[in-house]
């Protein structure tokens, strides 16, 4: 199990809350007509900012967001135990440090990749969720 408390995986403002919201651009979940199930943080310094692991773990998927239909964003998804995920969203394609690959064993703090564009996306940020025993939890609950 994952012992420890998660930091947050980029540097900047948080653009779009965990939870109920009025855009219709998210589906149903969790008693919503639409839910954001991460918060979308985007970064001061612009477009391409690093983004870090939230805390260590190993790498368990990296590509294209096989949920986000014809439209996909590049996610990296970090498995930190058995029940505890975080997936970074929207970040630049292909774009990662040497060392990352899935498998990779990775730190708490160490870049992953960088905040991007990709998929249904109204500008540069990065959507960040963390997934615990199989249902989105609010990230704020985990820093």
């Amino acid at each position: 199990e994952y012992n420890g408390r998660l930091r947050w995986p980029l540097k900047g403002d948080i653009t779009g809350e965990f939870g109920c919201s009025t855009y219709e651009g998210y589906g149903p979940g969790q008693g919503c007509e639409n839910f954001h199930n991460g918060i979308d943080i985007a970064s001061r310094s612009g477009c391409g900012a690093p983004i870090v692991a939230a805390g260590s773990g190993r790498i368990a998927y990296i590509g294209w967001n096989y949920a986000d239909g014809t439209d996909p964003a590049w996610i990296v998804i970090i498995a930190h135990s058995s029940n505890l995920t975080t997936w970074y969203a929207h970040m630049k394609a292909y774009a990662y440090p040497r060392g990352i690959a899935v498998g990779s064993v990775v730190s708490a703090g160490q870049v992953i990749g960088y905040e991007g564009n990709t998929g249904r996306s109204t500008g540069c940020h990065l959507h960040w969720m963390v997934e615990f025993e199989g249902t989105w939890r609010n990230p704020r609950l985990f820093v």
